[in-house]
């Protein structure tokens, strides 16, 4: 289920490792009316997931990309002329909801309250940031797709105005995948959710 204020529709996140490196889409839809639809391909290497290109459609918006240049170590975009080092770790704006999961199901005890995880996040429009996940405890999730008894909360908490404050919960019975997020962004009226309601089987 998407939420955006009054707002309701239905999003679908699809995530495909392989042997070879992995795929990652997130669509969401209200009315029938395309609203967010984000990709993330890439690799994997020493740090976890390794983006190559991400890609971010929005309505009413032109498409936009992130490029991860790993020859050339650096990130570069479709629109915008800003570029940044790449730095072993980085992820985009789809792919660090799985990276913090692999992170967390590869070592939960490391990851209880107070525990902290940072990563460099890539937009596809020029901006990019270090993310600081802090682990504040387990809570119940009543959930349409059944109640999670123990998710673990994470949240990034906003360095700037109008920065993005990020909340996501993980699911260990699900090897820690997210089943509930929310983004939005510091000062501004403007808070998007995504809440698990069904789990597709593969």
């Amino acid at each position: 289920e998407l939420r955006r204020g009054t707002l309701r529709g239905q999003a679908e996140l699809e995530w495909q490792p392989g042997a070879d490196g992995y795929e990652a889409r997130f669509e969401g839809t209200a009315f029938g009316v395309p609203l967010i639809a984000w990709s993330s391909l890439g690799r994997f290497d020493a740090a976890g997931l390794a983006p190559d290109r991400f890609v971010d459609r929005r309505r009413l918006r032109a498409a936009q990309a992130a490029n991860f240049l790993r020859d050339e170590g650096r990130i570069t975009f479709s629109g915008p002329r800003a570029e940044y080092p790449l730095v072993p770790g980085a992820q985009d704006r789809l792919s660090w909801m799985l990276q913090l999961a692999a992170i967390v199901e590869a070592d939960p005890a490391r990851h209880g309250p107070g525990a902290r995880i940072s990563m460099f996040v890539v937009g596809a429009r020029g901006d990019a940031d270090t993310w600081t996940f802090e682990a504040e405890g387990t809570e119940p999730l009543d959930l349409g797709a059944g109640r999670v008894e123990q998710a673990l909360r994470l949240r990034r908490q906003p360095r700037k105005p109008y920065d993005l404050l990020a909340e996501i919960w993980l699911d260990p019975a699900r090897g820690h995948l997210p089943v509930r997020v929310r983004l939005g962004s510091a000062g501004a009226d403007d808070t998007i959710e995504f809440e698990l309601v069904e789990a597709l089987p593969r």
